[in-house]
């Protein structure tokens, strides 16, 4: 009996090996992995990307400048003790003398050839008396300073010479987070040309408190001392930024970097150019953030709320008060103190805006005529 069922066992232990073999096949037809790509398919990615990095740097690097801003100065030389011929001691009074020192490095970029217009930071500028730009091609130039704007910390330099090249400017309202940018700059003042890349890393940064109006792109592009000023570039080596500012504990790139979003600064470059300054609209008040609880018991998604008016500003006389949350301005939602903000700024004075507010559970509608915004305004004041 016992070899009988062994006689049995080996045909039927083959058969079941055999379809055991085929379900296992088919199984691992259905859920095998991918294919891994063929190493030359990412080689010919990498080589790809590189070419998109050449194009793009050599795109916007004839357009870049270094800039020295340079400071006059007075100082005393000589002085102290001396003796005259018989030998007695006298006190010899010390010459005032002139001369000029260097105030600070920067970077910028050509943005009208032509006129030989060239966008930079305010900050790079400030304080200074005379600036010194020099080109891609190695020529250095006197500058004038055209105008600054302290509120964005732009500023506009202009210089007379022929055969300039512009960097094409792109439009940042279409960067989104993660593309490519490569910037590029002086870092540290000698290190000119200097190209490097990264990503977006945000968009719409604000309350860095580097100055007023912030609307900042991220980037972990190297930026150092000497960068500021100069373009961020997307892979089209077109300008979608001006490098700005870094965060850093050491005084050095830490992968935190800022740059003005470029349809801003065309903004405020025009403004430079055709009056050397930015004339804002003003409407004389404090703007805050809605809390989140107060803006859910109103039954609104965020907002901003008024907590100081100035006496006989434009709010104050259209008769606007401390406590009222802002509804609409000129029919559109307020979303942020920073819509407020914005648009006021972005207005001329004598404009006259239509303002919703919420008073005692009450909308009231009020219209104000705005007046010019004073200089050095400060932070959440509009």
């Amino acid at each position: 009996m016992s070899n009988h069922r062994s006689s049995w066992a080996i045909p039927l232990g083959i058969a079941f090996g055999v379809v055991l073999g085929v379900v296992v096949s088919k199984l691992m037809d259905h859920w095998a992995l991918p294919a891994r790509a063929d190493s030359t398919d990412g080689r010919k990615a990498l080589v790809e990307q590189a070419a998109s990095f050449r194009s793009a740097a050599k795109t916007a690097a004839p357009a870049v400048v270094a800039i020295t801003t340079v400071a006059r100065v007075r100082y005393q030389e000589g002085g102290g003790i001396d003796f005259d011929r018989f030998g007695a001691p006298f006190y010899k009074r010390p010459r005032i003398k002139e001369g000029q020192m260097p105030r600070g490095i920067g970077s910028g970029f050509v943005f009208d050839a032509a006129k030989g217009y060239i966008l930079t930071n305010n900050h790079v500028v400030k304080d200074g008396d005379s600036f010194v730009v020099r080109l891609a091609d190695k020529r250095e130039l006197d500058a004038k300073l055209v105008g600054t704007d302290p509120q964005t910390d732009l500023a506009v330099l202009k210089v007379d010479a022929a055969g300039l090249s512009a960097a094409p400017l792109g439009d940042s309202d279409t960067v989104e987070v993660g593309d490519w940018v490569l910037a590029v700059g002086n870092p540290f003042g000698f290190l000119e040309q200097t190209v490097t890349a990264g990503i977006i890393s945000a968009k719409g940064r604000r309350g860095m408190h580097l100055s007023n109006y912030e609307d900042y792109l991220q980037t972990d592009a190297a930026i150092n001392q000497g960068n500021s000023g100069g373009p961020l570039v997307n892979v089209n080596g077109e300008v979608i930024g001006v490098n700005t500012a870094i965060i850093s504990g050491t005084g050095g790139y830490q992968g935190v970097a800022f740059a003005i979003p470029i349809n801003q600064a065309k903004k405020i470059a025009s403004h430079l150019v055709a009056s050397g300054a930015v004339v804002r609209g003003w409407m004389g008040v404090q703007v805050d953030e809605l809390r989140p609880e107060e803006a859910k018991r109103l039954g609104m998604e965020g907002g901003a709320v008024l907590s100081g008016v100035f006496v006989r500003g434009p709010a104050h006389t259209a008769g606007l008060l401390p406590g009222d949350v802002l509804v609409k301005l000129d029919g559109k939602p307020v979303h942020s103190a920073n819509d407020i903000r914005d648009t006021v700024a972005g207005m001329a004075p004598g404009a006259k805006v239509t303002l919703v507010v919420r008073r005692k559970d009450e909308n009231k509608s009020l219209d104000v005529t705005l007046g010019q915004q004073p200089k050095d305004w400060g932070v959440n004041k509009e």
